[in-house]
């Protein structure tokens, strides 16, 4: 997977860390997530984190739908 350029480089280091883990992290620096099904959405960002078996695998970025 490339490296994804983001604003928050704490992002980047949330792989490989469990999903309340990720929460904890994100929370304690003021970026706004939304948890659901297999995601963790980041709207600043554009980004989801994904999870398997509670683990952060991937980082993708998504388009804001119109």
């Amino acid at each position: 997977m490339p490296h994804l350029s983001v604003e928050y480089p704490v992002i980047n280091s949330l792989m490989g860390h469990n999903r309340q883990h990720c929460l904890q992290v994100l929370s304690n620096q003021s970026i706004d997530s939304t948890d659901f099904g297999h995601w963790l959405a980041i709207p600043s960002q554009c980004l989801l984190l994904v999870f398997r078996h509670q683990q952060c695998v991937a980082i993708d970025a998504y388009q804001i739908a119109a």
